[in-house]
């Protein structure tokens, strides 16, 4: 590809990122105003049926890796983590760029494996904890990347408490399909994954989970890949107060940027390397008629978001944004933990990239 075509065709993928976007977030604006006004608390003291005045727009990130996203030496029985194998950064470090691009809420999800439950546990938490002092200004919600029985990812977020700690243990201990040493196959099926999400619904204090690049490992338009749109309507029925949604707009959006700043002709947004997104957008939010309008159409509570999937700055030689430098979930809340995850929850919530909108 010559010079000039290679800016036509970078021309022509920022003009799809517009036309998709818009259209998502005409859909995502419209149905979080709806939200905005059935979801009104009554019984909120002084409330009086009003609309809480201190909500605002909060930009937030659900899907942020941190260097305990590991890697792992298999040499060892059990497999001894590597940290920083994978994703590079600390967790205070992420939280830093986070503010630094404007966002007020961000979930630490670190990716599974043999035994990872510890390493979250016993490494990623106390460092969150620290983070949370080192940039109190945030809120910072502790969660994981969940290596999803039956299907990919999913971001799971865990409801600020005493014993965050303690329930993310729990549920990834349980049911990661890859925390088991050696691996169980009975922990990778749907059935599992309902089984999952049947006592999540079921916890005090109950989490949230939202289906990650939903369609990275489609092979053509209209085909679906580890999510299928049975499975996530089954995971809604099953527990609707935790499976509440799916990124509309995947994380990994630098991919087709070089460290100098030029477009890499062979670089693929959001690491959709078997069938692209269109305009940045994963297929399942973006075709009209298709699978979230469905979702929506039904009446269901399904909403989207948008992440960074950040592991490595594309400046380093990686495939990201920072938190908030190009990708934003704008929530309605108070800035508080819950008000937030209440916000998700209800879909108080539009998506931006680029912040075309703001």
């Amino acid at each position: 590809m010559n010079r000039r075509d290679s800016k036509v065709s970078a021309l022509a993928r920022r003009i799809g990122a517009r036309l998709s976007l818009a259209a998502a977030l005409v859909c995502t604006a419209t149905f979080a105003t709806l939200s905005i006004a059935r979801t009104t608390d009554p019984d909120s003291p002084g409330n009086e049926g009003n609309e809480r005045a201190a909500r605002s727009w909060l930009a937030g990130d659900h899907h942020v890796h941190s260097r305990y996203s590991v890697d792992w030496d298999e040499s060892t029985d059990p497999p001894t983590p590597i940290v920083a194998g994978d994703a590079i950064y600390p967790i205070p470090t992420n939280a830093e760029m986070a503010r630094r691009f404007g966002l007020t809420w961000m979930v630490s999800t670190d990716h599974g494996g043999p035994n990872h439950s510890k390493v979250n546990l016993e490494m990623a938490y106390p460092e969150l904890l620290h983070s949370r002092r080192s940039e109190a200004g945030l809120i910072q919600f502790y969660g994981m990347e969940l290596d999803t029985p039956g299907a990919g990812h999913s971001s799971l977020i865990i409801p600020h408490s005493d014993h965050e700690h303690d329930a993310l243990y729990d549920i990834e201990s349980r049911f990661a399909k890859r925390d088991a040493h050696p691996r169980d196959a009975a922990r990778d099926t749907e059935e599992r994954m309902l089984e999952a999400l049947a006592y999540m619904e079921e916890m005090e204090f109950a989490p949230l989970v939202i289906a990650n690049h939903p369609s990275r490992s489609t092979t053509d338009l209209g085909v679906y890949g580890d999510n299928t749109p049975g499975e996530l309507r089954n995971w809604n029925d099953t527990a609707p107060q935790v499976a509440v949604g799916m990124e509309g707009a995947p994380g990994h959006q630098a991919n087709a940027l070089n460290p100098d700043g030029s477009i890499d002709p062979d670089g693929v947004r959001g690491g959709y390397g078997n069938h692209p997104t269109l305009g940045g957008f994963d297929q399942m939010t973006a075709r009209v008629g298709g699978f979230w309008d469905s979702m929506l159409g039904e009446g269901r509570r399904w909403w989207i978001t948008s992440t960074s999937d950040s592991h490595v700055h594309w400046r380093e030689g990686g495939n990201d944004f920072w938190p908030g430098e190009y990708s934003k979930t704008y929530v309605y809340a108070e800035t508080t933990y819950d008000d937030v995850l209440d916000g998700i929850r209800s879909g108080r919530v539009f998506v931006t990239t680029g912040d075309l909108i703001s």
